[in-house]
């Protein structure tokens, strides 16, 4: 489909989004939110971001999986909403709807962002708000792979509220979602990278 021939100031419906993304060519990515489409190449990217995920990924599937849940990596659609389909670093899921699912996941508990400059604000800004809107998240972190620097927000397992978001800048540092009986130790989340 190619980003030259996506329409300026065109609102696209869910319909033309998935036509779109179906028919994208190799490196092509959307994301879809309100009506418009925002483009994703597969950018270079440094070693030290792929390792970030692939770390990620490990360590969530290595607690997640023996639960029966599912772990995917950045090219499955989250559908917050129909405004709304993200492409998250890193999901986490134990719905059995989106165990089934082909088209993508509703229902994550997890989500990792790992920066990189052509999304750091939307990753800590605009998703950061969206993604809380989500009923079965319950953590979201953001990691930046050039630094020992973690976004964290978790959901209080208690009141089911939203705690004050931390950053974590301490690589001898282990965090836990208490919810999901998770404890991530930074030195493990940046292996390889520093």
């Amino acid at each position: 489909m190619g980003d030259a021939l996506l329409k300026n100031n065109h609102r696209y419906s869910v319909a033309e989004y998935e036509a779109i993304a179906q028919n994208a060519k190799p490196g092509e990515r959307y994301e879809y939110v309100n009506g418009q489409l925002i483009p994703f190449t597969d950018e270079y990217t440094t070693n030290q971001h792929n390792q970030v995920v692939l770390n990620a990924y490990r360590l969530l599937s290595d607690h997640f999986y023996p639960k029966g849940c599912r772990v995917f990596t950045e090219n499955v659609r989250l559908m917050i909403n129909n405004e709304e389909y993200r492409l998250p670093d890193v999901v986490a899921t134990c719905s059995e709807g989106d165990k089934n699912a082909k088209e993508g996941v509703r229902e994550p508990i997890v989500l990792v962002e790992v920066l990189s400059p052509s999304t750091a604000m939307q990753d800590l800004a605009v998703k950061a708000d969206s993604y809380r809107k989500i009923n079965s998240l319950q953590a979201y972190f953001i990691v930046n792979p050039g630094e020992v620097w973690v976004r964290l927000y978790e959901r209080d397992h208690k009141t089911n509220q939203w705690l004050p978001d931390r950053a974590l800048t301490d690589l001898q540092f282990s965090f836990s979602i208490e919810s999901l009986g998770l404890i991530l130790s930074m030195a493990d989340l940046y292996q390889f990278v520093f």
